[in-house]
């Protein structure tokens, strides 16, 4: 397994039966290298999947600080990290699992899931899959994208444009 951490843009979870809905450019062209981009998802050797879908379900107060923009989602606790965890390590070891689904606007898990089958490599995204000393030795390699703030700004405002209100 694969980590990419830094600060690309993360892929978002993907439907089972399709193709990625969202994803940064560079995972979605190494996918279309390896010409995974359309087999059929029980026959993928390569999987990209997002610590995004790890968000924890946020308190009452935790919302009201996220609609004016005072919750802080870069930060390690802002993960369900023991879930991450068990999840991550299932699938090395070469279980289906699946993936919760991260709602931006209700900042919650929704009702449906992502299956992810075995793979032989696995594309793990997300700023901080590395915080974690447990969950960084689960990764047989890690690389680190650097993106300009610019980019990285502009990327967060569209990915979180229906979540925050001030930014629809």
């Amino acid at each position: 397994m694969a980590a990419a951490g830094g600060r690309a843009a993360p892929a978002m979870a993907r439907d089972s039966e399709q193709t990625l809905q969202t994803a940064s450019l560079p995972s979605v062209l190494i996918v279309q290298l390896l010409g995974q981009n359309k087999v059929d998802c029980r026959q993928k050797q390569v999987v990209i999947q997002s610590q995004d879908s790890f968000y924890r379900v946020l308190t009452s107060e935790q919302k009201a600080k996220a609609l004016k923009g005072q919750f802080n989602f870069d930060h390690p606790d802002a993960f369900d990290n023991e879930l991450f965890f068990k999840t991550l390590e299932e699938i090395t070891e070469g279980k289906t699992v699946q993936f919760p689904m991260y709602d931006f606007v209700s900042h919650s898990w929704k009702e449906e899931t992502v299956t992810v089958y075995p793979a032989d490599v696995i594309l793990f995204e997300g700023i901080l899959v590395s915080s974690s000393q447990e969950v960084g030795d689960l990764f047989q390699m890690k690389l680190f994208v650097d993106t300009d703030a610019d980019t990285r700004l502009s990327r967060r405002i569209r990915r979180h444009r229906t979540s925050v209100h001030v930014l629809s």
